[in-house]
């Protein structure tokens, strides 16, 4: 699976806001010289996440940017929504958009791909639906003993979809 550098980036920039105390702003030069990236780079993805409702704005001297509510409450899958990623999830999405020169996938029928792409899809929309950022500020190991519980806990859902 390929995260784009807009995804990642942008992600650890919200985890940088979400690590702030409640009254503190960061601004793009000091997010950017916390993530060893650009001034420009780090406004773009302010940009992206202002837009999706993710992160306020002060401008001025005290200014910078935070986030726009608590960091328990924002799931990465709306962060990664924010920053551009679409993630297919049902058989049709994949069918269109995969047809190659057809009007219809040459494997319509008795398709052995399509539900490999489903399940991974399915499991990255439960898995960043769960997960908040928040969560990312945890130490390592208590992210995976969360990663371990979604994962168990959407096995069953996962299959039920899929029947």
């Amino acid at each position: 699976m390929n995260v784009s550098a807009l995804e990642e980036y942008g992600l650890r920039c919200a985890v940088t806001l979400a690590a702030l105390k409640p009254d503190e702003m960061l601004s793009a030069p000091e997010i950017a010289e916390r993530e060893g990236l650009s001034v420009e780079y780090v406004s773009k993805f302010m940009l992206h996440l202002k837009k999706a409702g993710l992160v306020t704005t002060v401008r001025g001297v005290n200014g910078g940017f935070a986030l726009a509510k608590p960091a328990a409450e924002i799931s990465l899958k709306e962060v990664f929504e924010a920053l551009g990623g679409k993630r297919r999830v049902s058989d049709e999405d994949f069918c269109n958009a995969f047809a190659g020169k057809s009007d219809n996938c040459v494997h319509q029928s008795g398709c052995s791909i399509r539900p490999f792409w489903k399940i991974l899809s399915l499991y990255i929309e439960a898995f960043t639906s769960e997960m908040t950022l928040q969560d990312m500020l945890n130490p390592e190991r208590d992210t995976i003993v969360k990663t371990e519980k979604i994962a168990l806990k959407n096995i069953q859902t996962m299959k039920e979809q899929l029947s």
